[in-house]
């Protein structure tokens, strides 16, 4: 037995050596391949805007949820407004008492107003007692200095009432400007008032609420992020690629949240400027047929198709050394020029045939 277990074990030892100085050997071959762009991204919907704070304050109250349809002029959320509430209300009352003072009725009016008519008065008699001494003059009853001092009385009193009227439109124009300058701060006061109250500007799904009930929130800062539309796809491309891109290019889309699956979608936008943040450009693409759950800001990676070729010379990536060497059957090493690869197959433009054998280099 100890002998049969001996030579057991030094067999499978000269299998194991034979098996290790075995040397993997291949050929060129012709394949149809597919040229792509490698992208990641994420997915959006159609239409999504950040609802923020115009001022800032405590939240007395937020009855959205995450997940929650929504339709134009619904309520976000609320304010503490006790101090804007009591400006309104001291800007109304100044309006109100503007408004009266401007009233033909008031005070100040109607007593300009009583002097006007005393005046009226006064003038109608001083145009009859003129006219009289005008008569009277001419029949030379009465002195030439009689005479003037009666036009002179006439022409006083029609200076007189022309001086009241003057004054009641001034203060009436300064009244009225008055109320119409409250009225404006009444209208500022109630504009401020309305951005205590944050309402949606349409129909939409609340994708993120930021802020709690209590939370003190500045101005600017965010408070939910509101979607519409369809799911979109955003894809960063690198500038050595983007040039390749064209819309209407077919993609395959890997998301983070189907990790067996993949989706084809359609190239349908390329954005023309460079983004700074991401230094990449981006892309858009459409789903040909939306997946059943899709959720915005889903991660992904997406691989766009650019070209066709077919009967193109290839050899396992494997096979290379330094990026651009392989090593015959004579162990020969030759340069070779490569074309576009990937981590199973590479494309080979010159250097080797389909008749040339290539061993595997070692690790």
């Amino acid at each position: 037995m100890i002998n049969k277990t001996k030579r057991t074990g030094l067999f499978l030892c000269a299998l194991v050596l034979v098996s290790c100085t075995k040397t993997e050997k291949t050929s060129a071959v012709r394949k149809n391949i597919e040229d792509a762009v490698f992208a990641s991204g994420y997915i959006e919907m159609e239409d999504e805007y950040i609802v923020s704070a115009k001022i800032s304050g405590n939240i007395l109250n937020i009855p959205i949820k995450e997940g929650e349809m929504l339709t134009e002029n619904t309520l976000i959320a609320t304010i503490e407004s006790n101090v804007q509430t009591e400006q309104l209300k001291d800007a109304e009352a100044v309006y109100s008492q503007s408004k009266e003072n401007a009233s033909t009725s008031s005070p100040q009016l109607m007593q300009l107003q009583s002097q006007i008519d005393q005046a009226q008065h006064q003038l109608a008699q001083d145009r009859k007692n003129f006219q009289r001494y005008q008569e009277l003059r001419a029949k030379n009853s009465i002195s030439q200095l009689d005479f003037e001092k009666a036009q002179l009385q006439y022409q006083s009193s029609q200076n007189n009432l022309i001086s009241l009227q003057k004054n009641y439109q001034d203060s009436k124009n300064a009244l009225d400007l008055s109320r119409r300058r409250s009225a404006i701060g009444v209208n500022q006061q109630q504009d401020i008032l309305k951005d205590y109250t944050i309402r949606s500007e349409g129909n939409g799904e609340v994708l993120n609420v930021f802020k709690k009930k209590g939370e003190l929130v500045k101005q600017g800062e965010s408070i939910a992020k509101i979607g519409r539309g369809e799911f979109k796809i955003k894809l960063y491309v690198s500038e050595d690629d983007i040039a390749k891109i064209k819309t209407g290019q077919k993609a395959a889309i890997h998301l983070n949240t189907y990790p067996d699956r993949d989706f084809m979608a359609t190239v349908v936008k390329i954005l023309p400027a460079f983004d700074e943040t991401e230094q990449s450009y981006i892309v858009e693409a459409k789903f040909d047929k939306t997946p059943a759950n899709v959720f915005s800001g889903t991660q992904l990676q997406a691989n766009i198709e650019t070209s066709k070729r077919k009967n193109v010379l290839v050899i396992p990536t494997s096979y290379i050394s330094k990026g651009k060497f392989v090593t015959l059957e004579n162990h020969e090493q030759r340069k070779i020029i490569v074309g576009s690869k990937d981590n199973e197959w590479t494309e080979i433009r010159s250097g080797i045939s389909e008749k040339d054998i290539l061993i595997k280099p070692k690790d």
